[in-house]
């Protein structure tokens, strides 16, 4: 890339302890934001959900002092929403992260049957809070530690951090705070990268045509057994096989990829991910997934940000969120923005998410609705993912032959 781009780019404020943080809202903060706002659509919030398992029962008071503790350092945890559109910022003057404590949880966490109580409460971004702890103590001995707020507020990396805050107060570790209150999208600018082949086109479902009526979305948790190399290859590639099966259109699988990596160093809970597209045409495997995506990586087009999508900050968030989301006159007629989302988290240190008394068994993300979402998580040598569906899409035997296939796929190859 020639110098004279990184001469020109933004220079970002240096990394330093952060308080406060106030700054407009990020043209992907508000699009997040918007999502479930307008009645006329299905979409409910788009919530970021992280749930950890251990044996063993939870002690409220202890979690309750990390809580407070890690809010105090950690400024975006909260963040209320002020003014409206253009006006739209963040001030992170709001209410401090809510706990909330579940006593005899029937909950399997094998989908979200049974787990309604996570979001039982509302998370508001205007008024707070915006961000909650929950610990369920199981029936069964169990216990599960669940971290809740809203994809405006925090990201998979940000929740991450904010999590291992909570664990180094209970081992009675420093904490790390944050250390930026700058934006993703001041992120991505200051990198200078402009050049992108990463974009939409017309592309097929991951199970096919949509069919049936019934609204709404379906996941499940899917143990897939030890990490494997080129992971997140093969399960692209086994979605794309799938996906071919039904159409002879491109697959177009989107892979979210952390900006942080732009910033070494950065610590913060708000966010900073930005999506990849990649093409698989049929008959394309692992080394062809890879190397596309090795290539937009290399050429950081994951940072490149056209600033005239900051128009959209024009619309009141409820009308974008009519234009972005689901309604009941179009949720069966809705062409794909991609063939799947693979949100890979990668392998987690249990003992970041351990102290005395709690040792991680396993971590798993809810997948975000609308689409067919999956998050890969691996702790303990074992990976966790979890797939949502529309249930337009996950019908007819859908979801199970889609489950058969990829573990089928990813055996092959031991």
């Amino acid at each position: 890339m020639p110098s004279d781009r990184l001469e020109t780019a933004p220079a970002l404020p240096p990394l330093a302890p952060q308080a406060r943080i106030s700054r407009p809202l990020s043209t992907p903060e508000y699009y997040h934001a918007c999502v479930g706002t307008s009645r006329w659509t299905l979409e409910g919030p788009r919530d970021v959900i992280f749930v950890l398992t251990c044996e063993g029962r939870l002690e409220p008071e202890h979690w309750r002092e990390a809580l407070q503790r890690v809010a105090e350092l950690n400024p975006g945890t909260r963040l209320r929403l002020v003014g409206k559109r253009r006006k739209a910022r963040w001030e992170s003057d709001g209410l401090p992260p809510r706990m909330r404590v579940i006593e005899n949880c029937e909950w399997d966490t094998r989908s979200g049957r049974g787990g309604e109580f996570i979001t039982a409460e509302p998370l508001c971004l205007e008024h707070g809070p915006t961000v909650e702890l929950l610990l369920a103590n199981c029936s069964d001995g169990r216990s599960l530690v669940i971290l809740r707020s809203l994809h405006a507020i925090l990201d998979g990396g940000g929740v991450l951090h904010l999590l291992q805050e909570l664990f180094r107060v209970l081992r009675g570790e420093a904490l790390l705070g944050t250390n930026a209150a700058f934006s993703d999208v001041d992120l991505m600018l200051s990198t200078g990268a402009r050049h992108s082949t990463s974009s939409h086109f017309r592309t097929t479902w991951l199970t096919g045509q949509t069919s049936g009526a019934e609204m709404g979305d379906d996941w499940r948790r899917i143990s897939l057994g030890p990490p494997r190399k080129n992971l997140l290859a093969r399960v692209a590639v086994a979605m794309a096989e799938f996906a071919h099966q039904r159409s002879e259109l491109p697959a177009l699988i989107a892979v979210p990829v952390d900006l942080r990596r732009h910033a070494p160093g950065l610590l913060s809970t708000t966010n900073f991910s930005n999506m990849l597209f990649v093409r698989l045409n049929k008959g394309d495997g692992v080394e062809q997934f890879r190397a596309r995506l090795q290539d937009m990586l290399a050429q950081r087009m994951e940072a490149v940000y056209p600033r005239i999508l900051d128009i959209v900050k024009w619309l009141p968030l409820k009308w974008f969120d009519l234009l972005v989301s689901r309604t009941r006159w179009n949720y069966r007629k809705r062409k794909p923005m991609e063939t799947a989302v693979i949100s890979n988290l990668g392998r987690c240190d249990p003992a970041a998410y351990s102290y005395p008394g709690f040792s991680l068994q396993s971590m798993f993300v809810y997948p975000l609705g609308g689409s067919a979402f999956s998050t890969l998580v691996s702790v303990n040598d074992q990976v966790e993912m979890a797939l949502n569906l529309p249930r337009v899409l996950s019908g007819e035997g859908r979801f199970d032959a889609f489950v058969d296939h990829l573990r089928q796929r990813l055996a092959e190859g031991e």
